[in-house]
């Protein structure tokens, strides 16, 4: 009874096997359908992550998952896709790659302090034919190849000159011009297309479109005009004043009206007198027409140093604007960076999810078949279901981190409200770091413009300081004017007051405000305050910036060794994986070894990806922290 048990156990594992292989045969053509039992515990994630593990030839033979983080596509998995992965025998090394295979011990012979050299997998040279095509249109990549993108100095653009794209990203994606746009309508705002940008174009468009950047930019030229309005007080004022005027005296109406009385009272006694009317003209009042020009120069001497103080101050204030602009574009170029990371890896979770649901998939068709055939149980299907609706669950929840990353990323790139991003980039290291710790720290209090702006900052407060003590001394102001008068008047006699004349006038003012209660002294010590928290910030600065850049640099090596680690657990789970699921076919097997071995190859998958993105995150970090590479120069604009 036991020897047909046995028999019947092994019949029902062939037959399941031979099933899941003519599946895939149906799925597929003929000439695509070879193997693909052999690879149906794969994890198939799309086509271009890059990984950078040191791996032996042997081990890159086994059948390997490679992970994809291209944008998933939104179609739930179909059941019979976990069998559709076929697999193709790794070729011999070519003589070209045993260069790269000796470069693979470098790791292992660095030093922690200097990063500089990424890892290159000692199977480069196993190449692997490509994978055929399969119905969802997802590729199955062959062995990842790692690429070296160079120093983490070639990592990001430099700025592009007058606002040009150098980078060449779609041209869908450029924003309104007008910042006051405001949608009404859904059809405003709903998204009619999704571009894919690699991480040097959206740096580029982040540096172009930023209001961040725009708001600093502005207020750079404003503190330009500041200092040119110091500036003017160098040179003399010279006003030229001209009034023009007619007048007809009230006055002189009155009086015109007191003659003309007296001549009524003349004429009225010289006819009682019965004597002739005085022959008295009639008194008329006459208007005035003048024209007076006044040209002043005034000129403050500035005896104790007050405007030049004040110079200094506002020229000052636009250095710190300056490098103000330069820290929000470093700023600026992290947030992208991190963005756009953050996106990479909530794409390359959904495809991990994904693949975890055709797994889950593929177990429960393995367990509905055990038990059709007689040698399964109830319970085992009941597992097999509940583990499929908890990787939906979780495909679920990872599909929502996607589109949040996806806007998050169009919120910091300021791009079209109907456009929506995706990564082009693939995951792999974005460079290395060419410096130890004791360099990347001396580079970073060389070149971070926070710790300049605090010496800024102090400067302007001395300056200030200087203009207060200045403003309580005496000032002179000198001025000369120049004066042109032009007069006439309505009355035709020859002498009546009519012509041109001209003079001038000099004048010099001495003011000194002898008391003021204390205000200057008082104002003084404010400055002294400035000048004291400025010296306490940028000590207080500098330790920072120290913290920083060793936070960022052990994190990077941290990285840098998990990389390596989650290489070998995705191999090893991808063979437990197998192995537990020949045994459950077998019927030596539980599903519960086969769901936790699925568990342990997503946590696995996991792993790497989340090595290789938190690897590019610190390298990101370490490259803020240090600020201004290459030049390594804080420049007047970033």
């Amino acid at each position: 009874m036991r020897v047909f048990r046995q028999i019947v156990v092994v019949g029902v594992g062939a037959a399941i096997t031979f099933s899941n292989a003519g599946q895939s045969a149906c799925a597929q053509p003929p000439a695509q359908a070879q193997d693909s039992s052999a690879l149906s515990n794969q994890l198939e994630l799309a086509q271009n992550i890059r990984s950078t593990s040191n791996t032996s030839p042997a081990s890159a033979s086994e059948p390997e998952l490679a992970i994809a983080l291209n944008a998933p596509t939104s179609e739930s998995p179909q059941p019979g896709e976990a069998n559709n992965i076929a697999s193709t025998p790794p070729t011999a090394p070519s003589p070209a790659s045993q260069p790269q295979q000796a470069a693979a011990a470098a790791p292992s012979t660095q030093q922690p302090e200097n990063l500089a050299q990424s890892r290159t997998p000692a199977a480069t040279g196993a190449q692997q034919q490509p994978a055929p095509s399969r119905l969802n249109n997802v590729p199955v990549p062959s062995s990842p190849v790692p690429i070296i993108r160079g120093t983490p100095n070639e990592s990001f653009p430099p700025l592009t000159p007058k606002g040009i794209l150098d980078t060449k990203p779609p041209g869908s994606l450029e924003p309104n011009p007008n910042p006051l746009q405001f949608p009404t309508k859904p059809e405003d705002v709903r998204i009619e297309q999704t571009e894919s940008i690699t991480l040097q174009q959206a740096i580029d468009l982040a540096r172009r479109n930023s209001q961040v950047l725009q708001i600093a930019e502005q207020q750079v030229e404003q503190n330009r005009s500041a200092l040119r309005e110091q500036q003017a007080a160098l040179f003399p004022d010279l006003t030229f004043q001209m009034g023009a005027s007619r007048s007809v005296s009230a006055g002189g109406q009155i009086g015109v009206q007191s003659r003309i009385r007296q001549i009524d009272d003349a004429a009225a006694t010289a006819a009682a007198n019965n004597q002739p009317r005085p022959n008295t003209p009639t008194p008329q009042n006459f208007g005035s027409i003048s024209l007076n020009n006044t040209l002043q120069l005034s000129y403050d001497l500035d005896i104790f140093g007050r405007r030049n103080a004040n110079i200094r101050a506002a020229r000052e204030q636009l250095r710190f604007r300056e490098l103000d602009l330069e820290r929000q574009a470093e700023q600026l170029r992290f947030d992208t960076a991190d963005a756009y990371y953050n996106l990479q890896n909530s794409d390359g979770q959904v495809a991990i999810r994904q693949a975890s649901v055709r797994n889950a998939q593929q177990s429960l068709r393995d367990a509905e078949a055990l038990e059709r055939a007689g040698v399964g149980t109830r319970f085992a299907v009941l597992q097999a279901q509940s583990n499929l609706a908890n990787e939906q669950q979780q495909l679920s929840v990872a599909r929502r981190d996607q589109r949040v990353a996806q806007r998050r990323l169009a919120e910091i790139l300021n791009i079209s409200q109907s456009a929506n991003l995706t990564a082009a980039d693939p995951v792999e290291q974005a460079g290395a770091w060419r410096l130890s710790l004791e360099e990347s720290i001396v580079q970073a209090f060389k070149n971070r413009p926070e710790l300049e702006q605090q010496l800024v900052q102090r400067n302007i407060s001395q300056q200030q300081r200087r203009s207060i003590r200045a403003g309580g001394l005496p000032q002179v102001n000198v001025t000369g004017s120049y004066n042109f008068l032009g007069s006439t008047s309505d009355d035709q006699a020859p002498f009546a007051s009519r012509g041109w004349a001209s003079g001038y006038a000099l004048q010099a003012n001495l003011t000194w405000n002898i008391f003021d209660g204390g205000a200057v002294r008082a104002r003084v010590k404010q400055r002294d305050a400035d000048i004291s928290i400025a010296e306490s910030r940028f000590d207080q600065l500098r330790n920072q910036v120290r913290r920083e850049v060793e936070q960022a640099y052990f994190g990077l090596e941290s990285s840098f060794a998990n990389i390596e680690t989650s290489e070998a657990g995705v191999l090893q789970s991808r063979e437990a994986l197998r192995l537990a699921r020949l045994r459950f076919q077998a019927g030596v097997g539980t599903q519960t070894d086969v769901i936790q071995a699925e568990t342990d190859l997503t946590r696995a998958e996991r792993n790497r990806l989340s090595a290789i993105i938190t690897y590019n995150q610190g390298l990101s970090s370490l490259q803020r922290a240090v600020t201004n590479l290459p030049t390594n120069n804080l420049s007047d604009a970033p």
